[in-house]
């Protein structure tokens, strides 16, 4: 019996997650109450309240399952498996196909980047991302150290410089493609575009 009562704990959970999802990307974390995820959801406030503190609670437990599920946190960059400028150009486009795919964790990435007013509600939240944006400014840090080292790019790059430059290119191209989808093909344009960033590492470009 007790675990039955825990399968169903987890399912409304789940439940009030997805809920959360379809009602903080239509209406925006600040619009959005606990009575519309509630209602959302069917069930009652109590029961968020079961399972989260509060709103900011259910955001960023949110977050952090829909970052989980992309496979978009900083402990998922494996530097350890990037060998090459190809093999790190190859992960960036498997993760920008999550934008033109259209899926979850593009739909929340534009909604938390572009359409949140950080207030002082939400400072734990921006805190919580800026430590996200340095984990990953360190794991690309230590992909182009390891590159580095291998001779895969020039000698006299900084691999903290390189790291700052890449994640600031492959920012503003998801920027950019959303604000004029329509514009170019977000999957077809990044690996030119990439050829065209790392041409300027590779160690031929030095000679």
């Amino acid at each position: 019996m007790a675990r039955k009562t825990k399968e169903e704990a987890e399912r409304t959970r789940q439940n009030i997650l997805n809920a959360a999802f379809d009602v903080f990307t239509c209406k925006g974390f600040m619009r959005t109450t606990l009575c519309d995820i509630a209602s959302a959801a069917g069930v009652t406030r109590g029961a968020i309240y079961w399972h989260f503190k509060d709103k900011v609670d259910l955001f960023v437990a949110l977050s952090e399952e829909i970052e989980a599920s992309a496979a978009a946190r900083p402990q998922d960059i494996r530097a350890d498996l990037v060998r090459s400028l190809d093999d790190l150009k190859e992960e960036i486009i498997k993760f920008l196909a999550h934008f033109e795919d259209n899926d979850r964790y593009a739909v929340f990435y534009e909604m938390v980047n572009y359409k949140t007013e950080y207030t002082h509600e939400l400072e734990p939240v921006l805190e919580r991302q800026q430590a996200i944006q340095r984990g990953i400014l360190d794991r690309v840090k230590s992909m182009f150290t390891l590159l580095k080292s291998k001779g895969s790019i020039r000698s006299d790059l900084d691999p903290g410089r390189a790291a700052l430059s890449l994640v600031a290119f492959v920012v503003g191209l998801i920027e950019i493609w959303l604000s004029d989808r329509v514009s170019f093909c977000i999957t077809e344009m990044a690996p030119i575009l990439l050829d065209d960033f790392f041409r300027g590492m590779n160690p031929e470009s030095a000679r």
